[in-house]
């Protein structure tokens, strides 16, 4: 006989349910619910349909029925049992989440709690949890695979100084004199020998005398050689503090010319989010949110960018709206006593586009991928869009593959686009990474990430881009951390964030990588990894919850 499904067991609720909604035959708690049409005894579809297997009947009133004369109940009914709050299936392993029964099916699909089992060969370990399985593969397993990304290049470090050595070994005159008194007195000893064999006794004394004075001048040389080794070593730590002061340099510079409000940078800008058109700031220093003029309306899935002392939000859903390809901005002012107004800007996107990604380059605004609503369609555009007068929009190139929820940074004249998913389903998840080359007008694929990822944040990180939790292709969410060099094409995992999250936002301050909001539970909470101390650490959450929102420094 095959097995079904019954409905849910009323201990799991978060409060005590209406006995209205109890399955007639499992007597739990109604799992999609159907009626007996004539006197609308409500059951669960399986229990029924199992009911009905051995007896055309209603086991209430004995009315005739069928599994094709069931009934559906009212939309009243169904949105009461959707609207119930339930604990996750997975709460006896630690899961503390407490979800509406209408999102119970997608919240156990991505539970970080969920059973899963290491895949490293020899590991014994058996039923981790989804949410640690990444970490403990990769840095607790004892049968993980270790490599390490950089002992080619100190083995080759090695071999240019020790080069540099041997020549400079060789050009010291004092080896040269040396040679010169060595052969010299081989050949003395050697005629000593032939012609004064009395002697030998002699010469041997002298011998032993010259080669202990030998040994100190070989350690004479040896003390220099360690100099030398010294001041090679020196003069690479001054050139590499040279150069690190010429980056520091150009990143002013780059600053100055976009005209960036608030050199200080002390700020955190939060805009939006589903369901609201809230604002506030974050002092970083005084570690205190304020709240700002709120959005003329609700507004997620945008991009935002700081231009000409105003923060500006580019496309995503609008409340009354629906999708948009306008933009809207903030008059930027760190000071919350002073006053901020939001107005309307003539730029437009190229269409009308949520979930894309978008990067500020001089005076225009790099727009990828994202869903197209003009197209009905995921998009792989790559356009430009200019700030200034007359506002003109320009097609540049095609990333190889459509994508939406993916994330994108710059790296001086290059675009690195990262991650998302070519339809918006998770099993369509990318791990590719795309490098556009804007002088060149050229897609170039790199190394791909270690696994498949979209609705991430990511911060530029000097010569790095630094990927933030997300969704991998099972549906789970992460709070997996990890940083990929552009040059070398190399990644490495950082410490875990505290929460698992996806659809979050990051920003850089300082030493700090600082994430806010975002699904998966942590909907209100501010967390930020220092490379200093290679920790991450909360600080005060945010007034409300927020998941595809976006935020900016100023």
């Amino acid at each position: 006989m095959a097995s079904y499904i019954p409905g849910y067991d009323e201990k799991r609720f978060a409060t005590t349910v209406n006995r209205n909604f109890l399955c007639l035959i499992c007597l739990n708690v109604l799992k999609d619910p159907v009626l007996c049409p004539r006197n609308q005894h409500c059951f669960c579809r399986a229990c029924i349909t199992k009911h009905l297997e051995k007896s055309r009947i209603c086991p209430t009133c004995a009315d005739e029925l069928t599994v094709e004369n069931l009934a559906e109940p009212n939309r009243m009914v169904q949105d009461i049992l959707n609207e119930l709050n339930i604990r996750c299936v997975y709460m006896n392993r630690g899961c503390q989440a407490v979800v509406q029964l209408q999102h119970l099916d997608r919240h156990e699909a991505t539970c970080g709690f969920t059973p899963a089992v290491c895949t490293n060969q020899g590991c014994g370990d058996a039923l981790l949890n989804q949410r640690d399985l990444i970490h403990h593969e990769s840095e607790i397993c004892e049968f993980r695979k270790l490599k390490c990304h950089s002992c080619g290049e100190m083995t080759k470090t090695l071999a240019d100084m020790e080069k540099k050595i041997t020549n400079v070994e060789k050009n010291m005159p004092i080896n040269i004199t040396m040679e010169t008194k060595m052969a010299n007195l081989e050949r003395n000893v050697a005629n000593m020998e032939k012609n004064v064999a009395n002697m030998e006794a002699n010469v041997k004394r002298d011998v032993a005398d010259i080669k202990t004075d030998m040994e100190r001048k070989l350690v004479a040389v040896d003390y220099e050689v360690s100099g030398l080794k010294s001041a090679l070593i020196e003069g690479f730590d001054q050139m590499k503090d040279v150069l690190v002061n010429m980056e520091d340099m150009k990143g002013e510079n780059i600053r100055k010319v976009r005209n960036t409000a608030s050199g200080d940078k002390d700020n955190i800008i939060v805009v939006g989010g589903i369901e609201t058109d809230s604002v506030e700031m974050f002092n970083w220093r005084k570690k205190t949110w304020s709240p700002l003029q709120n959005m003329p309306a609700k507004r997620y899935g945008a991009t935002s960018f700081v231009y000409n002392n105003h923060m500006t939000l580019a496309g995503g859903y609008c409340a009354g709206f629906g999708y948009v390809d306008s933009m809207t901005r903030l008059t930027i002012n760190p000071n919350p006593d002073l006053s901020t107004h939001w107005s309307d800007c003539p730029i437009k996107l190229p269409a009308k586009l949520i979930y894309h990604s978008s990067v500020l380059f001089n005076d225009n605004l790099i727009v990828t991928g994202g869903y197209d609503d003009n197209l009905n369609a995921i998009s792989d555009s790559i356009h430009e869009v200019l700030l200034i007068h007359p506002y003109t929009v320009k097609s540049l190139s095609r990333m190889p593959e459509p994508r939406r929820n993916h994330c994108m940074e710059i790296f001086g004249d290059n675009l690195l686009i990262v991650g998302g998913s070519t339809t918006g389903r998770y099993e369509d998840n990318l791990s590719s990474v795309v490098l556009y080359d804007m002088k060149k007008n050229d897609c170039k694929q790199l190394a791909p990430l270690p696994y498949e990822v979209s609705e991430m944040g990511t911060v530029r990180w000097g010569d790095n881009i630094v990927v933030i939790g997300g969704v991998d292709i099972h549906g789970s969410i992460l709070h997996t951390v990890i940083i990929y060099n552009v040059k070398t094409e190399h990644s490495h995992v950082l410490p875990p964030m505290c929460y698992a999250r996806f659809l979050c936002t990051a920003v850089v301050i300082g030493n700090n990588i600082v994430v806010l909001g975002g699904e998966g539970g942590a909907l209100v909470s501010v967390e930020a990894f220092n490379f200093e101390r290679y920790t991450w650490q909360e600080f005060p959450e945010m007034s409300e919850e927020r998941w595809l929102h976006t935020a900016v420094v100023v």
